[in-house]
């Protein structure tokens, strides 16, 4: 008995040890920020307005504003688990913007110049006060409105839809939430028992009335094609899937070329403006 006491509670222990290792773990392993802005939209001769905002917790947070003179529609971008909005993607940024449409993008904290450091619950506080800003500062009347969620900014454009409703919503190479991720690596989802992160996007989605266009490639190689799939088969209401055939986790603009930005033109005209 006294060796199976001793025994349970080396597990015991060894659990708890495990846990705190996770959780401390967890956030280093999921957000990978870069502090240097590199490039501007002005680097690109685009005019742009940068605000900092503030979030229910304190944290001050960098915003970019691009208005398009002939604007189809304003886009708000969520950027995903690396860089910021400068670093690994303001070419997608500035070409978003030359397909005609306006821009309005942040970064979460940590991230860029905004203040703080990333946790799951930070980064949902940031896009609430986000849209918040928007919708109250930044919004033109009358004009549509669309989310654009990438990799992880899915599942925090998810959870804008929560705070104020678009008229439209991209998810783009993206998942339902982290269990679904991690079920393709098994180290990685039995370290996730110990873990405090669910990146829950479909719970976030249940109640929103927006259609959906999820965009995915076949050869992405950071979240599978088939957990991008689904994500579109677990989502109610309205929806459309743009398969990306070659195209991996960050190069669907690249690869997907003229059909790509047809698709995403067809998706934002059937939509409707709700305010």
């Amino acid at each position: 008995m006294k060796a199976f006491l001793i025994t349970a509670l080396f597990v015991v222990v060894g659990l708890i040890c495990l846990k705190l290792f996770v959780i401390w773990l967890e956030p280093r392993m999921t957000f990978f920020p870069d502090r240097q802005i590199s490039r501007t939209p002005l680097d690109y001769g685009i005019p742009f307005d940068q605000t900092v905002i503030s979030t229910e917790d304190g944290e001050a947070l960098i915003t970019w504003y691009l208005p398009h003179p002939d604007s189809k529609a304003t886009i708000l971008f969520f950027h995903g688990n690396a860089g910021n909005i400068s670093s690994g993607r303001i070419d997608l940024l500035v070409a978003i913007y030359r397909q005609g449409y306006s821009l309005f993008t942040f970064d979460y904290r940590g991230f860029g110049k905004s203040s703080g450091a990333p946790t799951e619950e930070g980064i949902q506080l940031d896009s609430a006060a986000a849209v918040r800003f928007y919708w109250e500062k930044v919004h033109r009347p009358g004009e549509k409105v669309v989310y654009f969620g990438k990799s992880l900014g899915g599942f925090t454009s998810a959870h804008a839809t929560t705070v104020s409703e678009p008229d439209g919503l991209i998810l783009e190479a993206t998942f339902p939430d982290k269990a679904t991720l991690l079920s393709r690596y098994t180290l990685l989802r039995f370290l996730s028992l110990f873990s405090k992160y669910r990146l829950e996007t479909i719970s976030n989605l249940t109640g929103r009335t927006c259609p959906v266009l999820v965009i995915h490639g076949d050869a992405d190689e950071v979240v599978p094609f088939e957990v991008g799939r689904e994500l579109f088969e677990r989502l109610p209401g309205e929806k459309y899937f743009f398969e990306v055939p070659g195209a991996s986790h960050v190069n669907q603009y690249e690869v997907g070329g003229q059909a790509y930005w047809m698709r995403i033109e067809t998706f934002i005209n059937q939509i409707g403006v709700s305010r």
